[in-house]
């Protein structure tokens, strides 16, 4: 016979394995588009543009340190000749596959700052913040005005023109502030360009091109990363849009590199073509998903 404490024992392991499968397997792995890919192809990969990636990974803090980032959650301002047109706050849930974006009101009415200080046309959004919450991988998402009470839900066009923003912002930002490390994502491909002109009277830099996987429509664009060959870390950062051509780029001169949870990020962004334009990110965090930014309290 079984004693009723070992009786208990064995019920409890039972009901958690029966719970254990009700639930099915664990997930081990990122989120990633349904069709993306799942690895780097190291082996199919340029070998003289792999050599430098490598050393661009290890230099900014290595891949597993990267990996080991479920949730990447920054602030950033944008100035243009000094003043602020555009501030944000995004969270990238790498795990779940959640965007979460805070564009902040900053409006200046002597002043055109385009529609990512204003994502809703709302005349509501005086009130407060728009707040915009979403699944990378899905067309829709909740956005809300932030009236400093609580959020409020906004109107369907409103909402629409907010995620549009919302996904412009996402692709950009996460590429500019993560570049080093999307060198070796899934799906990435390399090519070296060549050998480019560094800045005056400074050593020439490694070009490499810079293509995200092509299945994940996420990302659109083409990027060309300019190496510094002592450092090791990216100097030029430049970016051609979908359907342009590849000579017709937008570059950043990449600076002011800080620590955060082991890796290295340029929080500093000059744009080389509008020299006024600077995009300094600040309040890196590397870390655990907060469901708080992606699961709206309402009033």
């Amino acid at each position: 016979m079984i004693r009723g404490d070992m009786q208990d024992h064995f019920t409890k392991i039972a009901l958690a394995t029966m719970a254990i499968v009700a639930c099915g397997p664990g997930r081990t792995s990122f989120a990633r588009y349904p069709s993306a890919a799942t690895a780097f192809d190291r082996a199919g990969a340029d070998p003289k543009a792999l050599a430098i990636a490598d050393q661009v990974v290890a230099a900014a803090g290595g891949a597993e340190h990267w990996n080991q980032v479920k949730q990447l959650a920054w602030s950033q301002d944008v100035t243009s000749d000094g003043k602020v047109v555009i501030s944000v706050h995004e969270a990238w849930d790498r795990w779940n596959g959640r965007h979460h974006g805070r564009l902040k009101n900053v409006v200046d009415k002597t002043t055109s700052v385009g529609v990512a200080a204003n994502p809703t046309s709302s005349k509501r959004e005086g009130a407060g913040d728009v707040v915009v919450m979403r699944k990378l991988y899905e067309d829709s998402g909740r956005v809300f005005v932030d009236t400093g009470q609580g959020l409020t839900s906004v109107g369907e066009a409103e909402a629409a023109r907010a995620i549009a923003t919302a996904r412009q912002r996402w692709q950009f930002d996460t590429v500019a502030l993560s570049i080093p490390f999307l060198l070796e994502a899934p799906g990435t491909t390399l090519a070296y360009v060549g050998e480019a002109a560094g800045e005056a009277g400074q050593p020439p830099l490694d070009e490499l091109k810079v293509t995200l996987d092509p299945k994940d429509p996420s990302w659109t664009s083409t990027y060309h990363v300019l190496v510094n060959r002592q450092t090791h870390l990216i100097e030029r950062l430049e970016i051609v849009e979908a359907g342009q051509p590849d000579n017709r780029r937008i570059g950043y001169h990449l600076s002011q590199w800080v620590d955060v949870s082991g890796m290295k990020f340029a929080t500093v962004h000059e744009n080389v073509g509008m020299k006024g334009e600077v995009i300094t990110y600040k309040d890196i965090v590397a870390g655990e998903p907060d469901d708080s930014l992606y699961v709206p309290v309402v009033q």
